[in-house]
């Protein structure tokens, strides 16, 4: 519990909701591996520091007695799920209580930290993506204070299951470590839970996030194609050099110079064409147009954002592996 002072005290746990998407196609992986991704989601227990506020987070293992609250949440994507509660607890953020007219306290220090609470939904989204390669998504999820105190839904979902349909080459367990070691290398990053990425590494992770936007359209690949790329290059900050970035990529991952200068010619080939208007781009009115020139169009996309995704997510996680914030020495 936090004190007002005057013996006053006001609640300080919350909870949050959360919808975990199974892979689509339900049968591309094997049920043991989708088991033990959930199991690893189960036992997340951590912490993180948010401008002097500790932010505890305990996944919830008798979900069903917080009917009330899951039953607040549904999924907009047309899946199979699995429901997750978690328990956040707010510690040395009586400094952030901010007095609201006709609210008592407890409402009170809840909207004050509220803007604190989504951050663990949205670091679990990313963790997750690099973790199983896209395997699980994340939908809406909600903050849950009190049967008379809600918080607003958040939106989550990124656009990474669908590349389970056409490459299985990401279909794999996880990238060899931990969920709970991944998440808490997201926490650990001041840029993530700060309001903007200003680090390479930040910048590059801020890029990432965007294909978790509730704002947008997740099924849009075609930007999701170009976000994958620029997210790469923030990384390596090869300042859109495609030398650079193809001798970067091959140093610290130990690739083969020539193999990984191919792979980024043919990425810069649909990036610049993206970016410089010589793309053929479909009307959003024509998504689901099965025409021959929207095939050749989302192929394109498709190997551009494939590629690019999957040396983003190597890059990742040799760093995580690793424990490094950045890339490029700085000698």
């Amino acid at each position: 519990m936090i004190s007002l002072g005057n013996d006053n005290t006001i609640g300080n746990v919350f909870y949050i909701a959360m919808p975990i998407l199974k892979p689509h196609p339900v049968d591309r992986i094997d049920k043991d591996i989708q088991e033990k991704i959930l199991n690893e989601i189960r036992i997340l227990k951590g912490s993180y520091i948010v401008d002097g506020v500790t932010i505890e987070y305990e996944s919830v293992p008798d979900v069903e007695k917080f009917g009330h609250i899951t039953k607040r949440v549904i999924p907009t994507h047309i899946r199979p799920y699995e429901m997750f509660v978690f328990q956040i607890t707010v510690l040395n953020a009586t400094h952030l209580l901010k007095s609201y007219d006709g609210l008592s306290a407890e409402k009170s220090f809840f909207l004050s930290i509220f803007s604190f609470l989504p951050i663990f939904c949205y670091t679990l989204a990313y963790s997750l993506g690099v973790y199983c390669y896209g395997i699980f998504d994340m939908d809406d999820f909600i903050v849950y204070c009190s049967e008379s105190t809600l918080g607003e839904y958040g939106g989550l979902g990124s656009s990474f299951s669908f590349l389970q349909e056409k490459n299985e080459i990401l279909c794999c367990t996880s990238i060899g470590i931990s969920l709970q070691k991944v998440l808490n290398w997201f926490l650990s990053i001041d840029d993530v839970i700060n309001a903007c990425g200003k680090s390479a590494l930040g910048k590059s992770l801020s890029i990432y996030s965007r294909m978790f936007s509730s704002g947008s359209r997740d099924e849009d690949i075609f930007m999701s194609g170009l976000l994958a790329v620029m997210a790469l290059e923030a990384l390596y900050e090869s300042n859109g050099s495609r030398d650079i970035l193809s001798g970067r990529i091959a140093s610290f991952l130990n690739m083969e110079k020539k193999e990984c200068k191919d792979v980024v010619k043919s990425i810069y080939h649909h990036r610049c064409s993206v970016a410089h208007g010589g793309f053929e781009l479909p009307f959003m009115f024509n998504a689901n147009d099965a025409s021959k020139d929207f095939e050749i169009s989302l192929d394109k996309t498709w190997e551009s954002f494939d590629l690019g995704l999957r040396y983003l997510f190597k890059s990742y996680a040799k760093m995580i592996r690793e424990n490094k914030k950045e890339i490029v020495s700085r000698l």
